[in-house]
């Protein structure tokens, strides 16, 4: 009796082991056919799949996986948030976790949620002191201080990231954003120096951003020859990229000043117009009462490579300030850049027309 019930006791064990290896082969295997339609950019698809299989298997092997790619799939903005977060608490082992606080870090940022951007990188630095996410991290906080106009940890963070000197796009950036906060601390001649510094890394992704830089720099210090040719050059080498308009729209205005065209040494590029009432097309990215909310998100704008600015009307409610960007001589090329915004800061500005 006792060796009947021992290989039954077997054949229940094996049975189930089968039946467990069974399991595990169909998670692989349907999580394998999520990932191909990820490889594939069938995100909506991959991401209902992924929904249903979380819910399927909510023991698998494979959930934090599955947390990790429904976070950076999720369009909403709460629910990739929500995504990372459980990812982060249930699964604290998990070999993206730094990952996944890097990316949260930068979602808050891009919403607007500057302390809480903050404090994310900052546990990243805690709870993973070795993270190859800690440089990127480090940029992005000289980011956010940046746009919150604090303009000495701006520096100090971006100046860590050129400690490293890995002459990478992060380097670039760092350069770039230390130019930027000199510029906006009105110290022309140094950011000059700093995007002249990012120039010689040689990364031309990051040449529209310098010349732009460079442009708007002598654009202050009134070198209008040196700021022509900066904007000339965008202009002949990256057409198509959001500092393309900005460009025309400065040679214009350079070039409709006799006074200023007269200092002009280089070739030009635009024929000379007397200074005359033009209509271009912008992205109203924002109109509000806060001034210093307009003004932030301008900055947040410019250091995403947007050319930004701001401007105030008087409405029967009073004061408004806007934040803008771009001067389009078309209302389609301004569609372009606010379809740009829209996929790179998850921002829903309109298209208005502006006289000047």
């Amino acid at each position: 009796m006792k060796i009947k019930n021992s290989i039954f006791i077997l054949i229940i064990f094996f049975l189930t082991l089968d039946i467990a290896r069974s399991q595990t082969y169909l998670e692989k295997k349907e999580f394998n056919s999520i990932l191909q339609l990820y490889q594939q950019k069938k995100y909506k698809k991959a991401l209902g799949n992924l929904a249903k299989f979380k819910d399927k298997y909510p023991s698998s092997y494979y959930l934090p996986e599955v947390y990790y790619y429904m976070a950076i799939l999720e369009e909403d903005y709460y629910s990739s948030i929500l995504m990372f977060k459980e990812l982060v608490v249930k699964f604290p082992d998990y070999g993206r976790v730094d990952e996944a606080l890097y990316r949260l870090g930068k979602i808050y940022f891009l919403h607007n949620n500057y302390s809480q951007a903050i404090r994310t990188f900052e546990l990243l630095f805690e709870k993973y002191p070795r993270s190859d996410f800690l440089y990127g991290s480090t940029y992005w906080l000289g980011i956010v201080y940046l746009v919150k106009g604090n303009f000495m940890e701006a520096d100090d963070f971006f100046n860590r990231v050129i400690e490293y000197k890995k002459k990478d796009k992060f380097h670039v950036l760092a350069l770039i954003g230390r130019g930027n906060v000199q510029f906006e601390k009105q110290k022309y001649k140094k950011s000059v120096d700093l995007y002249k510094e990012a120039l010689e890394l040689k990364q031309k992704n990051y040449f529209p951003q310098i010349y732009l830089g460079l442009g708007n720099a002598n654009l202050k210090l009134k070198q209008y020859d040196k700021a022509h040719y900066y904007f000339k050059k965008i202009m002949k080498e990256f057409t198509g990229t959001p500092e393309y308009e900005i460009a025309w729209s400065k040679i214009e205005f350079l070039e409709s000043n006799k006074t200023i065209f007269d200092q002009i040494k280089s070739e030009r590029v635009l024929p000379h117009k007397e200074k005359e009432k033009r209509t271009f097309y912008s992205v109203q990215v924002a109109s509000v009462k806060n001034k210093r909310y307009a003004n932030d998100l301008r900055i947040k704008l410019k250091v995403q490579g947007f050319e930004s600015f701001m401007d105030d009307i008087e409405t029967d409610k009073g004061k408004f300030y806007r934040t803008l960007v771009g001067k389009c001589k078309s209302k389609l090329k301004a569609q372009g850049i606010m379809d740009q915004i829209n996929h790179k800061l998850k921002i829903k500005g309109i298209i208005i027309k502006i006289e000047l």
